[in-house]
């Protein structure tokens, strides 16, 4: 009986310490699932507390090349010139970008005519000109960490001073603003535009209008360089575009925009 008795007791114990041991491993689990939750919560519900309202201005020079149907190798000329605004409240950033580039048409030298593939196909010669490529950025984005990374829309518009479509388009992507304070501070960002339209009337006879979409896919990064008591600081960085036609099976129909850049910009 004695040894009958002693055995319950051991099961019993045993018993005792699985359920012990099941207790922990459930207040371990609801530890690790409220460690969990907090996490997620200040990773992606990041709101700066307290924070200022602050607005950026730069001014910009682009100095890389354009490729596209007129020019295998377009240098940026001194017309060239971007600017950049952005205002930071709380959570939210608005963005505004102008860029200008500015290069001539492939030339041979004097008496040379630019040779150009033709949207709807054949091919075009115009006499060598200083070409212009215009866009106008807008984006609303919204903080997604406390390391000033941002997601959000944009709205980009492009525009020519030749035959070609003026674009419109809705996209999005993500952005790492460039932290405040002294010190080199870098940024970068990453918008997609997939179907950018506009129209472009033939140059063949008879005119005809067709309603054209693009792909856009912008890159931008660098830094900023501020010293400790002056409000102007120093920007330099690269930003590549890249527009490609849906629906044209002639590769030679797109626009490379490859800029090295720098410029001053100001914190208000």
């Amino acid at each position: 009986m004695a040894g009958r008795n002693e055995s319950r007791l051991q099961e019993r114990e045993r018993q005792n310490l699985r359920r012990q041991k099941c207790k922990r491993k459930r207040k371990l689990l609801r530890e690790a699932a409220i460690l969990i939750a907090v996490s997620r919560f200040t990773v992606f519900d990041a709101t700066p507390a307290a924070a200022d309202p602050a607005f950026s201005f730069d001014f910009i020079r682009p100095a890389g090349d354009v490729y596209n149907e007129r020019t295998t190798d377009g240098d940026a000329y001194p017309q060239s010139l971007a600017l950049r605004a952005q205002y930071v409240r709380g959570a939210y950033a608005l963005r505004m970008d102008y860029w200008r580039n500015v290069y001539l048409t492939d030339s041979d030298g004097p008496g040379s005519l630019t040779k150009y593939p033709r949207i709807e196909g054949g091919y075009g010669l115009t006499p060598p000109f200083l070409a212009r490529e215009t866009s106008f950025e807008s984006r609303l984005e919204r903080a997604i960490n406390h390391r000033s990374l941002y997601a959000g829309i944009g709205v980009d518009r492009t525009w020519t001073n030749y035959n070609y479509p003026s674009l419109t388009g809705v996209g999005a992507g993500i952005e790492q603003l460039a932290a405040k304070g002294p010190g080199i501070r870098p940024f970068g960002s990453i918008f997609y535009y997939p179907s950018a339209s506009g129209t472009y009337t033939t140059e063949t006879p008879p005119a005809a209008i067709l309603d054209l979409h693009y792909r856009i896919l912008k890159l931008d990064y660098g830094f900023i360089a501020q010293g400790r008591r002056f409000p102007v600081y120093f920007v330099a960085g690269y930003g590549n575009e890249f527009r490609r036609a849906n629906g044209i099976p002639n590769a030679q129909i797109r626009f490379i925009r490859s800029d090295v850049y720098f410029g001053f910009g100001t914190h208000f």
